[in-house]
Parts: C-alpha cells; sequence; structure tokens
C-alpha cells in the first residue's frame, strides 16, 4: 500500500463483490444510504468493468466489481505515520438509536483464517436495514488497538482521513481503558473502525446472494470516487 494522505495519491486495499449490473443499480439507492448514515468505511467506492483485472480477481462478463476501502487502509495509513496498529478482532456492534452500544459477537483475527465479517455476513447476521431505517440494528466492525501516547496523533490523523473520504474511525477509547466492555492493556488505546464490507451486507440481508472477497487488492485512490456520484456512474456503464 503506498497511499500518501498528505498528496491524496497512491494505493489503497480494496474489497470486490462481484454483482449483476441491474442488481446493483435496483440496489444502489441502499448501498448509499450505507455510506450517508455512517456506517462505511469512508465515502468512497471504485467500480470496475467486465474483464478488468483487481488483484488475482478478473471481473466476469455481465458483472460489475464492486469496490470498498478495506479497513486495513487505516493501519497502513497509521503505519506510514510512525503508528503501529494492533487488529484484535472483527466483530458484529449493536446500535440502538443510532449510537454503539456493545458487541454481540466476536472473531478474533489470531483464531480464524476467514475474515470475520465475510463470515458474519454470509451468515445472515448482520441488520443494516434496522440501522438505515431507524438506528437500531447490528454493523460489522474491527477493533484496533495503538500505543497510547498516540492517540492526540491519531485524532489528528482520523480529521485528516475523513477530508480525504477515508474515515472509517467510529470510536476512539482512552489509555488503558475498555471500550464497550472490550478490555484493552495499560499503554494501549482501543479503537472500534468501521468493516469495509457493509455497504454490500445490506445485499445479503435482502436476499440477493453475492460473491465478496476481502483484501482483494490494491488499487489506485484517483480510481476511487463519492458515492453520491454511484448511480451516475452506473448509468454510463450499462
Amino acid at each position: 500500500m503506498t497511499f500518501s494522505l498528505a498528496e491524496r495519491r497512491g494505493t489503497v486495499i480494496v474489497n470486490i463483490s462481484l454483482i449483476e449490473k441491474a442488481v446493483l443499480a435496483r440496489a444502489a439507492p441502499m448501498i448509499c444510504k450505507v455510506y450517508e448514515q455512517g456506517y462505511s468505511m469512508g465515502s468512497m467506492m471504485g467500480l470496475f468493468g467486465p474483464g478488468e483485472k483487481v488483484g488475482d480477481i478478473v471481473i466476469p462478463p455481465a458483472t460489475l466489481g464492486f469496490g470498498t476501502v478495506c479497513s486495513i487502509t487505516l493501519n497502513g495509513v497509521l503505519l506510514a505515520h510512525g503508528i503501529p496498529v494492533h487488529s484484535s478482532f472483527g466483530g458484529l456492534l449493536e446500535l440502538r438509536q443510532r449510537k454503539p452500544v456493545r458487541f454481540v459477537e466476536i472473531i478474533k483475527y489470531d483464531g480464524t483464517s476467514l475474515d470475520p465479517l465475510e463470515a458474519f455476513i454470509r451468515s445472515g447476521m448482520t441488520d443494516y436495514v434496522g440501522a438505515i431505517r431507524n438506528g437500531n440494528g447490528r454493523i460489522g466492525v474491527g477493533f484496533r488497538e495503538v500505543p497510547a501516547d498516540s492517540r492526540d496523533r491519531v485524532i489528528e490523523l482520523i480529521e485528516r482521513l475523513k477530508e480525504a473520504g477515508l474515515g472509517g474511525f467510529l470510536l476512539v477509547g482512552w489509555p488503558g481503558q475498555p471500550l464497550l466492555e472490550i478490555p484493552v492493556p495499560e499503554g494501549r488505546t482501543g479503537i472500534v473502525v468501521i468493516g469495509g464490507l457493509n455497504p454490500v451486507a445490506i445485499l445479503e440481508e435482502t436476499g440477493t446472494r453475492i460473491q465478496s472477497r476481502a483484501m482483494a487488492g490494491l488499487v489506485e485512490y484517483e480510481r476511487l470516487f463519492p458515492y453520491q456520484e454511484m448511480e451516475g456512474r452506473l448509468r454510463v456503464m450499462a
């Protein structure tokens, strides 16, 4: 990953979901609602046509590759600024009236070879329909830890990432203090980040089975665009 926050250029890590053009066009308003309400990894997305290659995935005929920014991109940005990040687990976070309440499920990254959010989505355990309808639902997130003395620097970087459309941080805890009842060691600060695959989870919830690959490959940041442009770009590609 080569993304430079200062220059807003370079490669970022993306997830890819393979979806028929007509299905994606019908689902676009719901997907954009997930972005609009802040349940996505930033505000940027990508669309890749048949025959294009992302990582080792070649987009099949009559299909589009829908790209979402992977939350591991945030690890790369912090690391580039001298802040090491420990990824602890992926989980389902319960929302009540749009506020994070508690984790209802967690899968530790060191205990599985699967992406936890892929597993939650395929199992039908998310509830984005409720999240965008009335603020009561379950969304996919990741839990990270950073050195306690880097907290102020992280918050500064969060603001710059938001300006670049990569604002995937949901909560930042306090040094050595539990975050949403998750213990955090002394000398560390807990962080909750939004899951990158979240926008496509709503398709699975509404009966559309899709094929998704987390951390599918690297894409130039310049190839991404704000979610507000999604429907217009789909019309051009159709």
